[in-house]
């Protein structure tokens, strides 16, 4: 059923097509879709103040994220509002993505047009596209429209070498798409006392002592994250205070922070995480890195960890509470930040080099 609902999508947007085709690219004019704010919101004020116009599509809830930015224009990405989306497509001349939209798949691009991913993430320490353990690669069909989608991409953003490794594991990407340029969500950390910033966070959400944050990855079929006991983990480590964010995606059980994740990283003395490129963003930061992996076995069958994974070494990996408490007792000095190699491409003028890129592209 969920196939033929996605056929008629796509058939909905290849009508939609037709409709807008003549439109001509208006050079100024930027599309940026936004499902992770982190992302993409660099690049939104950036270009923004630079005197692009630009249209984003995101969630409703996101849209006072950049009310306040003139000449943003915002467009709910729900398909009640798909008209809208197609008209805004057809004249833009770069088109940024940070996930995968299906609406890509059947969307006509245009002679001039470039789709550049940002990606969500720093890194990937699981098969994600065609790698992806849930996706039926004997399903012909399925396989042919994820392959629609991932081909509108012209480009990608990365920070590293190892993540080029990634888009072209699961993509088919190839080097020349890459543009090591840098990530945009890690530009914030360069603009900071770290330190300071650190201690007034702390003092703002109250935390006395050390800080350790889990952050796991989402489940897939909606099954719930397994939330570390707070009661028994501050009990065993009274230094500490421990707060759970659970992915968006997530079916929660219980309460999950409501700070955002970058805050909470900068405040943090240890991130306690699983299968989560948020192990490699706090690398950057030099935070400890303690990989709660109850799950492992089952995780590996149904969506898949790469070799970036398995390289971590296994006195990282705590496979209960237990064993996750006694390796913090030990001292988190014993685990030292790993993955520098992902971030050889983030620098302080990351931003810089993509509006570049886009001043070049433009004048095409």
């Amino acid at each position: 059923m969920r196939q033929i609902i996605k056929k008629v999508y796509l058939l909905i947007i290849s009508i939609l097509n037709r409709v807008f085709k003549k439109r001509k690219l208006d050079t100024n004019h930027i599309v940026i879709f936004m499902t992770f704010k982190e992302d993409v919101m660099p690049i939104i004020k950036r270009l923004n103040a630079e005197g692009y116009d630009i249209t984003v599509i995101g969630k409703s809830m996101d849209k006072i994220s950049v009310k306040h930015l003139p000449g943003v224009r915002f467009i709910d990405n729900s398909n009640k509002y798909i008209f809208a989306q197609i008209n805004a497509l057809s004249t833009a001349k770069v088109i940024f993505i940070d996930n995968y939209y299906l609406l890509m798949g059947g969307f006509y691009k245009k002679k001039g047009q470039t789709v550049i991913q940002t990606w969500h993430a720093t890194g990937a320490l699981k098969y994600f596209g065609l790698k992806d353990h849930a996706v039926d690669l004997t399903n012909k069909k399925m396989v042919d429209q994820y392959t629609r989608v991932y081909q509108a991409t012209d480009r990608y953003l990365v920070g590293g070498k190892p993540m080029e490794i990634c888009f072209t594991n699961a993509y088919n990407a190839k080097p020349y798409q890459m543009l090591q340029l840098g990530l945009p969500r890690m530009v914030q950390y360069f603009s900071k006392d770290l330190d300071a910033q650190k201690a007034a966070l702390k003092q703002q959400y109250g935390i006395e002592g050390k800080l350790a944050v889990y952050v796991p990855t989402y489940r897939e079929h909606f099954q719930a994250n397994r939330m570390i006991d707070k009661e028994k983990f501050e009990n065993a480590l009274p230094e500490y205070t421990l707060i759970n964010k659970l992915h968006p995606a997530a079916l929660k059980l219980g309460e999950s922070s409501k700070i955002d994740t970058q805050r909470l990283f900068l405040m943090a003395d240890v991130i306690i995480t699983d299968y989560s490129s948020l192990a490699i963003e706090a690398s950057f930061l030099n935070k400890p890195v303690l990989f709660y992996v109850y799950d492992q076995a089952e995780y590996e069958v149904e969506r898949g960890l790469n070799h970036f994974y398995w390289e971590i070494p296994e006195a990282y990996k705590a496979y209960n509470e237990d064993d996750l408490l006694h390796k913090l007792q030990e001292g988190p000095e014993h685990y030292p930040p790993l993955f520098k190699e992902w971030h050889s491409f983030s620098t302080p003028d990351t931003l810089d080099k993509i509006s570049n890129y886009i001043r070049e592209l433009v004048k095409k």
